[in-house]
């Protein structure tokens, strides 16, 4: 590779730069021994920042020890003191050294001090050892190091240096016993492959306006602040696109003429640096597709550089690494959530806003989406605090995000963390905040040119009690009890053992009433009546939560109330009635779901009696007060009025007419609810009226279609079913697309001959839509037997018994096979031989004791024909 300092003409086509200046004003360190001379490195950093590339030189400072005699402290000499010397050791002879010293850091009009093996008018040649010492003088205590450039380049070994300062107390050339030896400094010179240098470089957008390089240099002992040169990153695309009509940016930062960027100190960090340039590519998408952003790092030795003509600046580079290629991708989110994880802590008042508990951890949904909001997809994004107002910060305020807690407002508004492809949640928590209306915080979600806010407002805990209904009746006079939840915000229940929930009711013509109940677990009953007992008409009952203020030893209403509507009416027996109309039916259509019913439409009834109860009874149906649908019952249900009529919805499983029966006191009506027939799509399986059919004639099938309930299903429409046969026999009439009728049943017929015997296969595709491949399609299989004989009034099997022993009976089966199963034991006549003297009358008999309870199950031709239960005598 060529010298750094001497290398020129590269020729980088679209090379886009962004350059980084490593310049800074130090003091220097300070070291151990202040009683003889000191050496130390210039620049920030520890004294262990003690490596440069070898290309580079490394500088110290020498001075008078802050204890030597004579001489003020730290003074670089008076001249009445000695002065200083340095020893150098170099790890390898092999590798040239050159020192220089001079009046100032800057090194101006700095000679050299070593002795050159041959006088040359140039000034690059080898020292002539690997040790030596040369007097510093007390107006040049400035020293530079650097390894000779006709003997090392980039690629050379690491060579090290050490440097022993001392005073030359006794006159003796070089250190001797008499002198005062300060502590050694080692440094030492490193290739460029030593810095560790690494670049990724982000992939980037179809659309989007730009693809970031981050580099890192791992190498922990460079001491940064003495490089005389600056980083840089060449970006190109494949559209070879002029660098000057490229915005740069750099650190977020985008300026509209690119010139030189620099990173702050605190960049510099432990030694260990690292920074991140971004080009905008906008320009690039004006002038075709780009397939591929490229970055390479470099490094320039001139110092600071004109970003606005890159390719000038990048003629005496040196590269570090090669060039890193990433291809476009194009844009797959369709947009982004940044949302709250409904819990007890956190609940969504808006589309970018959110209620939070104070002090309390909650979790947020942070992906990017496909089609669906609730869908994310495997694409990294970025999250970051925009801001937040009125917050508590310190050793024990702040906000935890991701585990990590942020205790100043600086640290938290700086939050940007990178959620990784597939993560689409993020642990947050605030803690040691007080309350205050404004607290909030502003958060931002970012992926592939979109971004979204969420806006956490921290909020105080705001009770709410509540009862359902908020509609009631009752007799006058009769007390109620009204069961109540004490709940907040985010539907959690109270755990306070100081509240109460304060009921006051306010009947027509202004009386009131009182009570109070308790709060336990967030739950309490109530119960009131209303006064006076005389009263009747139209009340109200307001619910209040309080809670005991220890301050004012009294109680204090806190959250929101709730309030019912209370009809209060009176009764006389004997005077029930209904009044005209009464709806007359209502329909509904089958119910399919377990909870998820097909109501009806609101059938009426009214009542002579105001607000009296009106019980319906409906056996089979489910029923639901309209008013108050959470109010249900299979069967029977018994609501109040409200005022002379009652409303009901019915629902139900099965199809048919039912009589639903309404009653009031003494009185009843009646009226119907219709369950419509089932839909054609709505079936679920296929029965068959046979499993047997006769030798020599011809019989006709039936299936029947229902649905999960056992409802008939009509096909009609779309839907039909395909049968198909196989086996013994011939078929007829069935198709591929056969109906069904308001029974359910579809029809074909089979023929067998005398002579077939068999068996015999039936397949049933129900097809909903038609289709003939769908999967909505099911397919049923029924088994058949073919060949038996045909059952007649002259046919007949039975069982009986007598002295332990089991009788088998058969009248007209000559010629065919018997078995019959006699408990465990089976009996087998093939073929039937009538020996009887009437001829048609076959036994056989099979011994197994008295007083057995037995079952007999009796086959001709293997078909079962009965089964006899008996007790043998």
């Amino acid at each position: 590779m060529q010298n750094i300092r001497k290398r020129s003409g590269i020729a980088l086509g679209a090379i886009l730069s962004l350059v980084v200046s490593l310049f800074a004003g130090v003091t220097p360190a300070t070291a151990a021994n202040e009683a003889a001379a000191v050496v130390t490195p210039l620049g920030s950093g520890a004294l262990t920042a003690n490596s440069v590339p070898i290309t580079e030189r490394f500088e110290l400072f020498t001075r008078h020890g802050n204890t030597v005699a004579g001489v003020n402290a730290g003074d670089l000499g008076n001249g009445t003191a000695a002065n200083y010397s340095l020893f150098y050791s170099i790890s390898s002879e092999s590798n040239g050294v050159n020192i220089y010293t001079a009046a100032g850091s800057a090194f101006a009009g700095a000679s050299r001090v070593n002795t050159p093996t041959s006088v040359s008018a140039a000034a690059d040649y080898p020292s002539s050892a690997a040790t030596g010492y040369f007097t510093v003088t007390s107006t040049s205590p400035y020293v530079y190091f650097e390894m000779d450039q006709n003997v090392v380049n980039s690629l050379s070994a690491a060579v090290s240096i050490t440097v022993t300062p001392f005073l030359d107390n006794d006159g003796e050339a070089g250190w001797s016993a008499g002198d005062s030896k300060g502590d050694a400094y080692t440094f030492r010179f490193i290739p460029w492959s030593g810095l560790g240098a690494s670049l990724a470089l982000s992939t980037p957008v179809q659309g989007y306006n730009g693809s970031t390089a981050s580099v890192t240099l791992t190498e922990g002992t460079v001491r940064w602040s003495q490089l005389n040169g600056s980083f840089a990153v060449g970006f190109s695309n494949t559209q070879d696109v002029e660098s000057d009509a490229v915005t740069l940016s750099a650190q977020a930062t985008a300026a509209t003429s690119p010139t030189t960027y620099a990173l702050s100190g605190s960049s510099i960090v432990s030694g260990n640096y690292s920074f991140s340039a971004a080009v905008q590519t906008s320009q690039m998408t004006t002038l075709g597709a780009v397939n591929s952003v490229s970055a390479i790092l470099y490094y320039i030795n001139t110092g600071s550089i004109d970003g606005s003509d890159p390719e000038a600046a990048l003629a005496g580079a040196m590269a570090l690494g090669a060039t890193v290629t990433k291809a476009v991708t194009a844009v797959s989110a369709a947009g982004l959530t940044v949302s709250p994880v409904t819990s007890a802590n956190i609940a969504k008042t808006g589309d970018n806003n959110a209620d939070v508990r104070y002090n309390s951890a909650f979790t947020l949904n942070v992906f990017p989406y496909s089609a669906s909001t609730t869908t994310s997809i495997a694409v990294a994004s970025t999250f970051e605090v925009v801001s937040n107002t009125g917050l508590e910060f310190g050793a024990n305020a702040g906000v935890r995000i991701a585990g990590t807690a942020y205790t100043t407002s600086a640290a938290l508004n700086a939050v940007e963390l990178t959620i990784a492809a597939g993560t689409t949640t993020l642990a947050m928590e605030t803690f040691g905040q007080e309350a205050d209306a404004t607290d909030n915080i502003v958060v931002k979600l970012t992926s592939q040119l979109q971004s979204t806010t969420l806006t956490l407002q921290l909020k105080e805990v705001d009770l709410t009690v509540a009862y359902t209904p908020t509609t009631v009746a009752g007799l006058a006079g009769t007390t109620k009890s009204f069961p109540v939840t004490i709940t907040d915000q985010w539907g959690s229940s109270t755990p306070r053992t100081d509240l109460r929930v304060k009921g006051t009711l306010v009947l027509t013509g202004g009386s009131t009433s009182t009570a109070v109940a308790t709060v336990t677990a967030g739950a309490a009953t109530l119960a009131i009546a209303p006064a006076p007992a005389i009263n009747t008409g139209s009340a109200t009952l307001t619910l209040q939560t309080e809670y005991y203020n220890q301050a004012t030893q009294g109680w204090q209403s806190i959250g929101n109330s709730d309030s019912v509507a209370w009809n209060v009416y009176s009764y006389t027996a004997g005077t029930d009635a209904f009044k005209a109309p009464t709806t007359p039916s209502v329909s509904a259509s089958i119910s399919y779901g377990v909870t998820a019913y097909s109501w009806s439409g609101v059938m009426t009834v009214t009542v002579v009696n105001s607000y009296s109860p009106v019980t319906v009874t409906a056996t089979g149906l489910v029923i639901q007060n309209s008013d108050v649908t959470t109010d249900t019952a299979s069967d029977t249900l018994t609501i109040a009025a409200n005022g002379q009529s009652a409303n009901f919805k019915f629902a139900g499983h099965k199809a048919g007419t039912y009589t639903v029966t309404f009653t009031s006191g003494t009185a009843t009506t009646t009226s119907l609810v219709v369950i419509d027939a089932a839909g054609h799509d709505k079936g679920a399986s296929i029965t068959f009226d046979t499993t047997n059919l006769v030798a020599g004639a011809t019989t006709a099938i039936t299936g029947t279609l229902v649905d999960k309930h056992g409802n008939p299903v009509a096909t009609g429409g779309t839907a039909s079913v395909a049968v198909v046969y196989t086996g013994k026999g011939l078929p007829f009439n069935n198709s591929s697309a056969m109906q069904t009728d308001a029974n359910g049943e579809f029809t074909f017929q089979v023929l067998v001959l005398s002579t077939e015997k068999g068996d015999a296969a039936i397949s049933a595709t129900y097809k909903p839509a038609g289709a003939t491949v769908s999967t909505a399609n099911k397919t049923f299989a029924h088994a058949l037997t073919v060949g038996g004989a045909a059952a007649s009034a002259d046919k007949k099997v039975n069982a009986g018994s007598f002295k332990g022993f089991v009788a088998v009976y058969a009248r007209g089966y000559e010629g065919q096979r018997l078995s019959a199963k006699i408990g465990n034991d089976w009996v087998i006549v093939d073929p039937i031989v009538n020996n009887q003297d009437n001829g048609t009358l076959f036994r056989v008999v099979d011994f197994t004791g008295a007083g057995v309870n037995i079952a007999v199950r009796i086959y001709i031709d293997r078909v079962l024909i009965d089964t006899i239960n008996l007790t043998t005598k």
